[in-house]
């Protein structure tokens, strides 16, 4: 079926796009950006502070189960908007902190405000929303959200150094409670698209039923080692993004540039989706994202001074996540299906959240015993491995004619 291109000039999802700019910058963005800062002030070992983001993103795992069943039951206004209100209180309350325990349980509480207002709920509301004619506003949320990185980083450094780390915080507190809230809240408003064919959801069956035959299908276990896959491959690869290209023997200077371009390579990936959408099924196009994560890991192994090898890295690893962000929740609909969309999507989604929450700590671990030649391997399978698996879920749930 065609998309509508009306979603395009809809207020709301411009809305729903700008407050998931704010609340990725806010919420997830600003952890490694103060990161130095926190380091220097608190007197805390970088491993310890780090330890307060991947709790944060294991509760948003846990949580996002919860926040699946509230989105299918209807209440996706109410859900994303009070997290992003939370999240901007929460992150309101950092600079009072003076214990490690302090830091870690408002990040603990962080986590479960992620899982109610960052990209999982806010693309299940898309797909109860549209059905089949989701892809678009996917598209166009991850197209403008892609820019949230691009921004957080260079304003709260200006901040920080203008003023200092806590003016940072204010103010993308701030962000989150007086613009981002208001704006999920209207982009999330009980406007019904009427599409063809659409056919109103039932009322949500009780969590068990919903899981116990999800579990039992070999295409749910293959989405979700997919996913995983292409979340620690790209965990490890951004957490130890500067090292890694410094051991190739890139320049500082050129690491720190080329670090920066990855999010803009995720919306160049995104936009090079929308000419092929018509033509090549959006299975396709995720998988051959995952392969290109292998190949940027051979890029990156012998890019050293070689500018072309470097640029191919940078593009490569940035589209593929980028492509992926967006294939991800259609997929899972189109192989699982759109009912109860909310707690499958959060289901496949566990392996996915927990693998950015373990990546860095697992690059770190790997590096440390074997070096980085063999990290460089490591991440090279698992782009395969990612591959295979989402393929192998399409063979059983498709059929090899279905597909393409």
């Amino acid at each position: 079926m065609e998309e509508n291109p009306l979603v395009w000039k809809s207020p709301k999802i411009w809305s729903l796009a700008i407050g998931q700019v704010l609340v990725w910058a806010g919420l997830f963005y600003l952890f490694p950006a103060l990161l130095t800062r926190w380091e220097t002030h608190f007197g805390w070992s970088r491993d310890l502070l780090t330890f307060g983001f991947s709790g944060a993103l294991i509760t948003a795992a846990v949580a996002g189960l919860a926040a699946g069943r509230i989105i299918d039951r209807d209440h996706g206004r109410t859900l994303m908007a009070g997290s992003a209100l939370a999240g901007g209180i929460l992150l309101a309350a950092l600079p009072l902190v003076s214990t490690i325990w302090q830091f870690y349980l408002i990040w603990l509480a962080l986590g479960v405000a992620m899982a109610g207002c960052l990209y999982e709920p806010c693309f299940a509301y898309l797909t109860r929303l549209y059905q089949a004619q989701a892809k678009r506003p996917i598209v166009m949320v991850t197209l403008v959200a892609g820019f949230a990185g691009t921004i957080c980083f260079p304003v709260s450094s200006a901040v920080a150094d203008a003023f200092n780390w806590q003016a940072s915080i204010w103010l993308f507190a701030a962000l989150n409670c007086f613009v981002a809230a208001p704006l999920l809240w209207f982009g999330a408003g009980n406007e019904r698209v009427a599409t063809p064919g659409q056919i109103n959801p039932a009322p949500s069956p009780t969590f068990t039923l919903i899981i116990r035959p999800l579990l039992r299908q070999p295409t749910f276990w293959a989405l979700m080692i997919a996913f995983g896959s292409l979340s620690i491959n790209h965990g490890i690869v951004i957490s130890h993004i500067l090292p890694l290209l410094e051991s190739r023997g890139v320049l500082p200077a050129y690491a720190v540039i080329a670090a920066s371009l990855i999010g803009v390579a995720q919306v160049l990936g995104r936009l090079a989706v929308l000419p092929l959408e018509q033509h090549i099924s959006m299975i396709v196009v995720c998988g051959l994202s995952l392969a290109g994560l292998s190949l940027a890991s051979v890029s990156l192994a012998v890019s050293g001074n070689s500018i072309f090898f470097l640029g191919t890295f940078v593009l490569l690893q940035g589209s593929a996540i980028g492509i992926a962000s967006i294939a991800k929740p259609v997929v899972t609909a189109q192989m699982l299906g759109r009912t109860n969309f909310g707690t499958i999507s959060a289901m496949v989604s566990v392996l996915y959240v927990w693998g950015f929450a373990l990546a860095p700590g697992l690059g770190g671990l790997i590096w440390s015993s074997l070096g980085y030649g063999v990290l460089f391997k490591i991440t090279f399978t698992l782009g395969l491995i990612g591959a295979i698996s989402l393929f192998a879920a399409a063979k059983i749930s498709l059929g090899p004619a279905r597909i393409d």
